[in-house]
């Protein structure tokens, strides 16, 4: 079955680029959508990681014509008195599809772009389509119930991709859904129109602004208009009921300074929106014949604007694993296994991110029920006991790295030094290139931690290749590849590798050498431009530990990491 016939339930950015990507393979799409598109979302953010996967899908073109803002950064003012910070995007051009900004869109503009082009391309698109129930039950096959047109339709399919949103059919029905009991949160937001403040490398960024209550994203989408809106704690819900929604979103705005200072006299434009259930997971994003992608899957709170990302790349691996799975049958168990480990840890990268800014934010806000909920000290906390990364803190720096649950909070301070701005406040004076020197500092200290290590230690005996699967960058096809492993159960994903490099990891369990014998031998081995960031990831999955000279062992700390961004991204 090499051609296969899919059902995609919801034509927003993750059906939409399933379609696309399934199109591109060889196969028959039905996307049913239950709205008329164009219809309203939140979500208007974009990384540069969904640039290059919309740009390798052929619409660059398309994007381009729209005329979007331009965005650079992301800038933070987290923390109270503290200086701005800013996440800068600029990378090398080191391939066609790498990409040094992304874009801020008007949400029903964007998603209609990308429903009409894969219907454009001959993917059968049914608007105002309801899935009312997925029956999954057959094992050749899927059954949808569709409200259409008045009728019931039970189209039948060999897979089926729920990409239908928060209000996701399956994921209801199979009952899989998990809200995160660290991320208790909801979020209320309206419209204003102004121009953006500045004309210098700030232009087009987009604002994350902390206060007592929570924190504020300003994002400026298209004709001078911006998208503003409040993260707040989940039991301010009774103080919306009480206030009203436009009376609690006023004064509960008014008390940012920061965001009030942007905003100035700027009039609202629109209605108030509330989303409640902010954050919440599946137990299992697949199996069988059934994949479920983008907010349908997980959604998390959207600091580093990962919504849409999180959805084109799950979008991407879901039309991949089906592909592979139409191909080989065989390989169903191993195609659903790797599609749920990328899926948890491209979600759960995003979740230990927001929490060590949370952690941090909480020691500089005043004291407040919001930043004393988000804050991580103890080892113990039942509210992320799901998580391994948690879990790896909470062993004592189990990861290799000897980051604990004490200096957690540091990871994002680490971060914020690196994008500091050499000013208190926001200004047209800031330039991209002021924040060279703090990057020249980190890379200094990281690389003489490396050097000191004169002994590496492999975990276990034994360097294994373990059988795994990657994305092809341009055919969009899931190739098997191979990733280093021990014999007691870890590995490190993120790069596939291949017999030579396994034997230098080989020789270094069985005569442990140092950090720059060990770069030397990898050289050797063809990874001349990765050797660093190799070592990196195998000390974060706890594979390799390092010494120095007297014994002691090295505490190197990465970058805290998240898709979408530079010039690696997992899709």
């Amino acid at each position: 079955m090499a051609r296969s016939k899919v059902s995609i339930i919801g034509g927003g950015p993750a059906g939409s680029v399933a379609a696309l990507t399934l199109h591109k393979l060889g196969h028959d799409v039905t996307v049913y959508e239950r709205s008329r598109f164009p219809r309203y979302r939140i979500g208007e953010s974009l990384l540069p990681g969904t640039m290059s996967i919309l740009q390798r899908l052929g619409l660059q073109e398309k994007l381009d014509a729209q005329n979007y803002v331009k965005k650079p950064s992301a800038t933070f003012l987290w923390g109270q008195d503290q200086a701005p910070w800013t996440f800068s995007f600029a990378a090398p051009k080191v391939a066609p599809w790498v990409f040094d900004h992304a874009v801020q869109v008007d949400r029903r503009q964007f998603d209609q772009l990308l429903l009409e082009e894969a219907r454009n391309r001959g993917v059968t698109v049914l608007e105002e389509a309801n899935v009312t129930e997925v029956d999954i039950s057959r094992p050749d096959g899927v059954t949808l119930t569709v409200r259409h047109n008045g009728e019931t339709l039970h189209p039948e399919s060999d897979f089926v991709i729920d990409a239908g949103g928060a209000n996701s059919p399956l994921a209801r029905q199979l009952g899989v859904r998990r809200y995160d009991e660290f991320y208790k949160n909801f979020a209320i937001w309206s419209y204003f129109t102004m121009k953006d403040p500045f004309e210098g490398d700030l232009k087009g960024t987009t604002y994350s602004i902390t206060f007592e209550d929570g924190w504020v994203w300003m994002i400026p989408v298209k004709d001078d208009v911006y998208s503003v809106g409040l993260v707040v704690d989940r039991d301010k819900a009774g103080e919306v009921r009480e206030l009203g929604a436009d009376e609690f979103y006023r004064s509960t705005l008014a008390k940012c300074a920061g965001a009030v200072e942007i905003l100035g006299d700027a009039p609202q434009v629109d209605e108030v929106r509330i989303v409640h259930d902010w954050s919440y997971e599946a137990e299992s994003f697949s199996a069988d014949r059934y994949f479920l992608c983008g907010d349908a899957a997980c959604f998390t709170d959207p600091l580093f604007s990962q919504g849409v990302h999180l959805a084109s790349q799950s979008a991407v691996c879901a039309a991949a694993s089906i592909d592979r799975i139409a191909r080989d049958e065989a390989e169903s168990q191993a195609v659903h296994a790797w599609y749920n480990r990328t899926y948890r840890s491209a979600y759960e990268e995003y979740h230990e991110f927001l929490a060590s800014f949370y952690t941090y934010a909480s020691f500089t806000e005043p004291d407040s029920e919001f930043w004393r909920k988000r804050r991580i000290t103890e080892s113990d906390d039942e509210r992320l006991s799901r998580r391994t990364w948690f879990e790896k803190l909470a062993g004592g720096g189990a990861d290799g790295n000897g980051v604990t649950v004490p200096n957690f909070h540091d990871r994002a301070a680490t971060m914020i030094t690196i994008g500091k701005h050499q000013r208190k406040g926001l200004s047209d004076e800031f330039s991209e290139e002021e924040l060279n020197g703090a990057r020249v500092r980190w890379i200094s200290d990281l690389t003489k931690r490396l050097n000191s290590i004169t002994r590496l230690r492999w975990s276990g005996d034994k360097a294994l290749l373990k059988p795994y699967y990657r994305v092809d960058r341009t055919t969009f096809r899931l190739e098997p590849r191979e990733i280093l492993a021990n014999e007691e159960g870890l590995d490190m994903a993120h790069y596939p590798l291949d017999e030579e490099t396994r034997q230098v990891f080989q020789e270094l369990a069985e005569e442990e050498f140092g950090y720059r014998d060990l770069i030397k031998r990898l050289r050797g081995a063809g990874h001349q431009e990765i050797g660093t960031q190799l070592v990196l990831r195998l000390m974060e999955a706890g594979l390799l530990s390092g010494y120095d000279k007297n014994g002691d062992r090295v505490i190197v700390q990465g970058r805290l990491h998240f898709g979408g961004v530079g010039v690696e991204y997992e899709v």
